[in-house]
Parts: C-alpha cells; sequence; structure tokens
C-alpha cells in the first residue's frame, strides 16, 4: 500500500508530541488578511473544527508549491478557512493561496497528536467548489474518498419549560467518493465500497475474504480501496 495516497485520519498515524519541522524563513508567500472581530458571541460553542481555539503545529502547502513548516494554525470549519500567527496578529490564508495542509491535533490526554491531511482542488461540476478544503481518506489515480468537515450554526430548543432557545455550533462530516467527474455519498459502508467498481463486487468481495480484511478496521479499508484502485480498473 503506497502511503501517500493515504490519510492519517482513517490511518490514524500519531507522532510525538514534539514533531521535528524545519524554522520557517519567511512569511512572505504566505500572506492573508487580519482576523476581524467575528459576530460568534451570540452562539455557543466554537467555529474551529476540533472543537477549540487552541492553535496546533500545522505545515502549508502554497499554491506556488512551496511549504512551510513549523507554523501554529487553526482551521476555522464554519467559515472554512485557514488561521496563523505572525507578529502578535492573526491571519486567515486566502483559500487560492493554499493547495492544502496538515494539522497535528492533541488527543484527550495530550500524549500523542494525530496528523489530518487536507486540500482543496477538487472539482465536480458545480457539486464542489475548487476552494472547498477536503479532509483526505484515500486519494488515488482513479478515485478520492474525501470527508468534508465543516461547523454548522443550529438552533437548540431547551426541554425545559420557560427557557430559551439557543444558538449552537455543532461538528459535522460528510464523506464522498470522487471519481469519473461525478461524486456520490460514502458512509463507510460495504455497498458504498461495491459502488466504486459495480462490475468487481465479487473481486473486492474474495480480496476481503482472502485476505480477512474487515472493512470496519481503517487499516483494513485504506488496503482494499487501494487494491481497487491498483488492480481492478481499467
Amino acid at each position: 500500500m503506497n502511503i501517500l495516497k493515504t490519510s492519517v485520519l482513517l490511518a490514524a498515524f500519531t507522532f510525538l508530541a514534539n514533531p521535528l519541522f524545519s524554522q520557517i524563513s519567511n512569511f512572505s508567500d504566505v500572506g492573508g488578511k487580519p482576523l476581524m472581530e467575528k459576530k460568534y458571541n451570540k452562539v455557543e460553542g466554537s467555529p474551529y473544527y476540533f472543537g477549540t481555539d487552541n492553535w496546533s503545529d500545522g505545515i502549508l502547502y502554497l499554491a506556488n508549491g512551496k511549504r512551510i513548516d513549523n507554523i501554529s494554525i487553526r482551521y476555522n470549519g464554519y467559515d472554512d478557512e485557514v488561521e496563523y500567527r505572525k507578529d502578535g496578529k492573526v491571519l486567515i490564508i486566502d483559500n487560492f493561496n493554499l493547495k492544502g495542509f496538515e494539522i497535528f491535533v492533541e488527543n484527550d490526554d495530550r500524549s500523542q497528536k494525530i496528523k489530518y491531511i487536507f486540500k482543496n482542488g477538487f472539482s465536480v461540476g458545480n457539486e464542489i467548489d475548487k476552494k472547498e478544503f477536503f479532509s483526505i481518506v484515500y486519494e488515488g489515480k482513479n478515485f478520492s474518498v474525501v470527508e468534508k468537515l465543516e461547523v454548522v450554526e443550529t438552533r437548540v430548543t431547551p426541554a425545559s419549560y420557560g427557557e430559551s432557545a439557543y444558538q449552537k455550533f455543532v461538528n459535522d462530516k460528510e464523506g464522498l467518493i470522487i471519481y469519473d467527474n461525478k461524486v456520490e455519498k460514502y458512509k463507510g459502508r460495504r455497498k458504498d465500497i461495491y459502488s466504486i467498481l459495480p462490475s468487481k463486487k465479487n473481486e473486492i468481495k474474495k480480496k476481503t475474504k482472502q485476505d480477512d480484511l474487515d472493512l470496519n478496521n481503517k487499516l483494513h479499508l485504506l488496503i482494499v480501496l487501494e487494491y481497487i484502485d491498483s488492480n481492478l480498473f481499467q
């Protein structure tokens, strides 16, 4: 399996709390506009996808081909924007200036960091905007499996009498399979996997049975996706 094609979101690759990154020499290629005060004060929760306003170690992949390591970033899932800090200011990077980023998020006990890979540039008719960022589950030569990680604003109506309704941020996630200039929903079910190549359903079943692969296992799923991509497309 080609690890470069897979996302640590599913593979759950973990890193020590102090990853070694090269130092940033120049911010001029990143650009960005200052973060203005946003009217979130009347909404409970956080617009940042990973449930906190804290900063995480990250890597930026710029549209001009350059890579910026060792940078503190956070992902605003409500506005689909990446923010970073420079000279005491918070700057928002224009999505056109980014082709992707990696963010290292601490687990609950802060003993490890999980890497999430995001990319934009996907385009399927009018269904996907090229500026939208998606978390990469699998990216191959014939198809990609991605997840849209976003924060949505919802109205909460309390069950107790006399309490007022209020607005709240909640995390949302939607899986997609992108191939052959079309996009389909992906919920991790067997039939979703078979839908990639319906005519090869029996071969996929044979592979999972022969190698004792459980599609509910994240690493096993990646093996199956790699097998489909590399062996079943003509």
